[in-house]
């Protein structure tokens, strides 16, 4: 891409303003705009869950508007049991795409590397051909990633060419492509880990995605600006990271929009072609654009 995030575009540093200031400030109040409602800008959320706690409470009518409110044309949607992200995908397949979790009555993320029938329950879900990845999966530390479950379902998102979404820290995704190489990792919430972690990783592996979810507050700064650790990792890697809310709890839907805002807050102080790649173009590029999207 050729933005710089939260830094001066080409064009821009060649302008006959100084330092081409003017030009980053009307950039940076134009894409404020979709904070205050005018114009948002479009996201696809990478990181949604539809699991059983949110069932009765927020039917899928109800989830619909949600992203309608809050301009969200496109989400990946995983749930605890699968049977939610299913739910959402046949409402409306065109904007939910549903991403397969191991998860369901007795396997949860604390014990699912340790049982032995879920390489065939998620063999058996992928031969409906909907799913784009396996995951959310969590993982604790380097061992349970080089456990024999593990390598099977990651040995199965090769063969299927999906992806695997993965909570955990560096080492386990680190382990995972030594074990795996052509895997393609769509890493949940930076790890939870330094700019400096997180830009090792994306250098060191070309088939890591990041997504922010959780992260929006740090990446913002205290300050209303974006911190220059991050503004320098993410001019060098645009096209590596995307937007998510994680609804991992029903009380995370009542607040959905206020989640989005929160990304559009710092996805505003952008150059628009980089908020647009963050904002949905890197995501549409894996996962398909579907109708809603803008070129």
């Amino acid at each position: 891409m050729p933005f710089s995030k939260g830094g001066i575009s080409a064009s821009v540093a060649s302008s006959p303003f100084a330092g081409g200031a003017l030009l980053l400030l009307a950039g940076a109040l134009i894409w404020a705009a979709p904070v205050l409602g005018q114009d948002r800008l479009p996201i696809f959320d990478t990181h949604v869950h539809y699991s059983r706690d949110a069932w009765r409470e927020y039917p899928p009518r109800i989830v619909q508007q949600k992203l309608d409110a809050a301009h969200v044309v496109r989400a990946l949607v995983s749930s605890s049991p699968d049977e939610g992200s299913l739910t959402l995908h046949g409402e409306d397949p065109d904007r939910f795409s549903p991403v397969l979790r191991p998860y369901r009555d007795g396997v949860n993320l604390s014990n699912w590397t340790q049982d032995a029938a879920t390489p065939d329950y998620i063999a058996g879900r992928l031969k409906r051909g909907i799913y784009k990845g396996i995951g959310e999966l969590h993982l604790q530390g380097s061992d349970e990633a080089a456990m024999p479950v593990m390598r099977k379902v990651a040995r199965m998102a090769v063969e299927h060419g999906i992806l695997l979404h993965v909570h955990s820290y560096a080492a386990p995704v680190a382990k995972l492509f030594e074990l795996e190489p052509e895997l393609t990792i769509l890493w949940a919430h930076a790890g939870f880990e330094a700019p400096e972690t997180v830009r090792r990783m994306v250098e060191k592996h070309p088939r890591l995605f990041v997504e922010f979810s959780f992260r929006s507050g740090e990446i913002l700064g205290g300050g209303g600006d974006i911190p220059e650790n991050w503004k320098r990792l993410l001019s060098d890697h645009t096209d590596r990271f995307m937007i998510g809310t994680d609804t991992y709890r029903s009380f995370r839907w009542e607040g959905y929009g206020e989640l989005v805002e929160g990304h559009r807050r710092w996805l505003a102080l952008l150059p628009p072609e980089k908020a647009k790649a963050i904002a949905f173009r890197n995501a549409a590029r894996l996962f398909g654009a579907g109708t809603r999207l803008p070129p």
